[in-house]
Order: structure tokens, then C-alpha cells, then sequence
């Protein structure tokens, strides 16, 4: 029945079928049918091109008994965030940088002992870099022994207990000498000639 009525509309909005009293009537007093005869002129002036420049739709009764339709949603109220519990004020950035401290620590603390655990040995004593202020300096050093045996690390350790020996005596012979001339020019001072 409807498709007949609709294919009816059609009919009479393009001209091809007669227009009787009967749908005269209808379109004259019922509000559907009016706007199904607004429709229809709207779309076979869409298909023929000949739409107005402008068009005006009024949707606005449309939208608002779409609204009017809808249930109303009851939206709880809006709980106030309750305020976290905890540190607050000065004690926050204090409790932050005793912790970033500690976390420090236990870094350094680490490093030191993972550090400290290679096989290799470490020298009795600490090795100590000095530059004579005068003259050169001569190649002393205690160098962790070349892994490979202890044979060859107490042989390199043995050369350097050399090499050190060697060097103080050196330096005392050098102080001594110094001391000898210092007395040979205070004898020369003293004893003019």
C-alpha cells in the first residue's frame, strides 16, 4: 500500500498520472502527504538540476522533538577528589631528594664494589705519577701484571721492585751530592781565595 502511494506521488510530480479530487483532498489536509509532495518536487528538481541557489531546511522542530524523545540521563554528581594522602608542602621535594640521594649511593656503592672484583692483582702500594720539577723524569711505574701466570706477574712485579730500587737510590745519591756541593760552596764562601 505504501510503495503504491509512494510510486502514486512519484507519478504525479513528474506529470504522468492525473491528479483526482480524492488526493486533492488528502493534500490538502494531511500534513504527511504535504511534506511527501515537498519531498518529492525536491528531489526531481535534484535530478533535473534545477535546485534554488539557496535552500532552506528547517530541521530545528525536527531536532527538538528528536530531544524531547530522549530519556533524560541522570549524571551523578561530581565527587570532589579527595586530596591524596601522603607527604604535602615542604616535606615533598625533601622526601624527593632523599630519595634521588639514595638512589645515588647506592649507585657509587655498587660501582665500587663490582668495580673492585676483576682478577687482576692490585699493586701493594699506590702508584704515583711525579714529575721532577728540574730535569726528566724516568720511567718508574708499578703496572698490574699481564695476565697469563703468576710466574710472569711476579717476574714484571720483581723488574719493577727494580726499576723502583734503582730509582731511589738514585735520588739519594742525587741529595747527596747536592749536600757536597752545598758544603764545598759554603767552605768556598767561608775560605775565600
Amino acid at each position: 500500500m505504501a510503495q503504491h502511494r509512494d510510486e502514486l506521488f512519484s507519478a504525479l510530480v513528474d506529470n504522468q498520472h492525473g491528479l483526482d479530487d480524492h488526493l486533492l483532498e488528502e493534500l490538502k489536509t494531511d500534513p504527511e502527504a504535504q511534506a511527501r509532495w515537498h519531498r518529492y518536487h525536491l528531489i526531481g528538481d535534484a535530478l533535473r538540476g534545477e535546485l534554488p541557489g539557496q535552500l532552506s531546511f528547517d530541521i530545528t522542530a525536527k531536532v527538538a522533538a528528536a530531544l524531547d524523545e530522549e530519556p533524560a540521563l541522570l549524571a551523578p554528581k561530581a565527587v570532589e577528589k579527595a586530596k591524596p594522602r601522603g607527604l604535602q608542602g615542604f616535606w615533598r621535594p625533601v622526601a624527593q631528594l632523599a630519595v634521588a640521594a639514595s638512589v645515588a649511593l647506592v649507585a657509587v656503592v655498587g660501582v665500587q664494589q663490582f668495580s673492585g672484583k676483576d682478577d687482576l692483582p692490585q699493586p701493594a702500594s699506590p702508584v704515583l705519577s711525579t714529575l721532577p720539577a728540574l730535569g726528566t723524569a724516568a720511567p718508574v711505574s708499578l703496572e698490574a701484571a699481564p695476565r697469563g701466570g703468576q710466574q710472569q706477574g711476579r717476574l714484571v712485579q720483581a723488574e719493577q721492585q727494580r726499576r723502583v730500587n734503582a730509582y731511589l737510590q738514585d735520588h739519594a745519591q742525587q741529595l747527596r751530592l747536592q749536600d757536597e756541593e752545598e758544603a764545598q760552596q759554603q767552605a768556598s764562601e767561608a775560605n775565600p781565595q
